[in-house]
């Protein structure tokens, strides 16, 4: 991976290894808390749909981020984050999970506030770009193979309360890898288009780069199934497999390693076949994975894990790239966030249905409907394939940014 020769992003890479570990083993844990607090599925799966919601407003957050300078504005999220998780050590009955929805919305709104793709657009060189988008989805993803199962045992041999402490010390190291980054950063967008005309920009610049809008369509029809998958998967590891809930922590390591897997070959298949075959393969592999889950088998069951954690850093990573390479600095915030609130309001729609559908419709038509999207998107980012743009210079092309 070529972007790891550059001391910049390898700084920033190994700050989001150690703060994504915090992340992983708690917000995965919430889940499983609010089973056990309440002993409902549908409980579990409002946990995701707290963290999917706040997409909803990506326009607004991308606005911002284009606005401000990314780096000051990631160091004081994760600030808030840390001090915001320290609130689950109050949570000690199921009359207090809204603390644990609170919770999941403050993450849903850092997740969802797309100030990275700025900062590693001034950091990288455009011929880094599928590289370092790959490095980052193996360690997130890579990091999941230990912090579901840590963050699991922690909370089921200490409370949730503790696991809440470590994380946030999790969140502070990550800060430090932040403020030890040097960069010189694309200047802010100036202040002049009206409200609605600069938020909207985002949406404006997808729909004229139809490679972009492509794969961005791909993705959003995606989600509209794949949030079923957060209640589904609950009611297949009781109903199915007779685990206990804590049992989704296995689950979630398998799929990291097969995500280790998958985005150490992201980027070389991204660089060699391009963002639209790169994409398509993805939600096809993906479609695999889904369909092990139809038969009650805890073989297939893990090889389906392993199988679309193969899966997503692959149309993952084609999509970064395409933004990365195909939009301006001062419009990633407003693109990212486009593409952002398109598939969270379609996740968003599903989760809602799953919960909802919990008890009334079998898992497996779930987990059927996830199989028979994920080869729709495959075929539709084939059809008549969209034009390759020109890439939009970064700061990073011209000069050589010196490390402190």
């Amino acid at each position: 991976m070529t972007a790891l020769r550059n001391p910049l992003f390898r700084r920033l890479l190994a700050g989001d290894a150690v703060s994504s570990f915090g992340d992983s083993a708690l917000y995965l844990s919430l889940g499983i808390w609010a089973k056990d607090l309440t002993g409902s599925d549908s409980a579990a799966g409002l946990v995701f749909l707290c963290l999917a919601l706040p997409g909803l407003f990506s326009p607004l957050y991308g606005h911002v981020v284009d606005r401000v300078r990314r780096k000051p504005l990631l160091i004081a999220m994760n600030a808030t984050m840390a001090l915001t998780v320290l609130a689950l050590t109050l949570v000690h009955s199921a009359g207090q999970i809204w603390l644990l929805y609170a919770v999941a919305l403050a993450y849903g709104v850092t997740f969802a506030v797309p100030a990275y793709g700025g900062l590693l657009k001034d950091i990288l060189p455009s011929a880094e770009a599928a590289s370092a988008r790959a490095a980052l989805i193996t360690v997130r993803q890579g990091v999941r193979i230990a912090s579901p199962v840590i963050g699991a045992g922690i909370y089921q041999g200490f409370g949730g309360g503790t696991l809440a402490v470590v994380v946030a010390g999790t969140i502070v190291a990550g800060i430090a890898f932040l403020i030890s980054i040097k960069v010189v950063e694309s200047e802010p967008e100036p202040v002049g288009q009206p409200f609605l005309t600069a938020v909207t920009a985002g949406f404006r610049h997808l729909w004229n780069v139809p490679l972009l809008l492509r794969l961005t369509l791909a993705e959003t029809i995606f989600m509209a199934s794949a949030g079923l998958m957060d209640t589904a998967v609950f009611a297949a590891i009781d109903r199915g497999l007779g685990q206990p809930a804590a049992f989704f922590g296995v689950l979630t390591t398998i799929q990291g390693a097969g995500s280790v897997a998958g985005g150490a070959l992201a980027g070389v298949l991204v660089n060699r076949l391009g963002e639209a075959r790169g994409s398509s393969i993805g939600y096809a592999v993906f479609a695999v994975g889904a369909a092990a889950f139809l038969a009650p088998s805890l073989p297939l069951f893990l090889a389906g894990a392993a199988i679309y954690g193969l899966a997503i850093p692959l149309f993952s990573v084609a999509l970064g790239t395409a933004q990365h390479l195909y939009v301006p600095a001062r419009l990633q915030g407003r693109v990212g966030a486009a593409g952002g609130m398109l598939s969270n309001l379609t996740q968003s729609a599903s989760i809602t249905a799953g919960a909802a559908l919990a008890g009334i419709v079998d898992y497996r038509v779930m987990y059927a409907v996830i199989a028979v999207t994920g080869l729709a998107c495959a075929a539709f980012i084939l059809v008549r394939p969209a034009p390759v743009p020109e890439v939009t210079p970064s700061v990073a092309d011209e000069p050589v940014v010196t490390s402190a």
